[in-house]
């Protein structure tokens, strides 16, 4: 998070799955500062706009996994509240039967490596 740490108070990374997300605000050291989960609806997602602010204050960003599926309505919601967003790779991971549930480790992981970013694709005509 070094190079991106230049730019900002801290990051806040979502971890994304079907019906589920999960948030961590860290600092530009790596250290959590605070992490939440929530459902994946429209209505959830004020709720962690707000929660960024009384996290990291000051200039942040946020790392989200899975822009262009499960996190596509949050991340347009984001940036239209003017915040900047970046996308952070999946790891791969073995397939679980049953789907796999999403937790905080996943936004954890998510944020501390926001410095390997992706500018999201944008939605509509290309």
């Amino acid at each position: 998070m070094t190079m991106l740490a230049e730019h900002v108070d801290g990051v806040i990374g979502v971890a994304t799955r079907r019906g589920t997300l999960a948030a961590a605000a860290i600092n530009p050291i790596g250290a959590v500062l605070e992490a939440t989960d929530a459902p994946a609806h429209g209505r959830d997602y004020q709720r962690l706009l707000d929660f960024a602010p009384s996290h990291v204050p000051g200039r942040r960003c946020w790392a989200l996994e899975g822009i262009g599926s499960y996190g596509a309505g949050l991340a347009t919601i984001i940036e239209d509240a003017g915040e900047r967003v970046i996308q952070v790779c999946r790891p791969r991971r073995r397939l679980v039967r049953g789907g796999r549930r999403v937790d905080i480790r996943d936004a954890i992981r998510a944020a501390l490596t926001a410095e390997h970013v992706i500018q999201p694709r944008k939605r509509g005509e290309r």
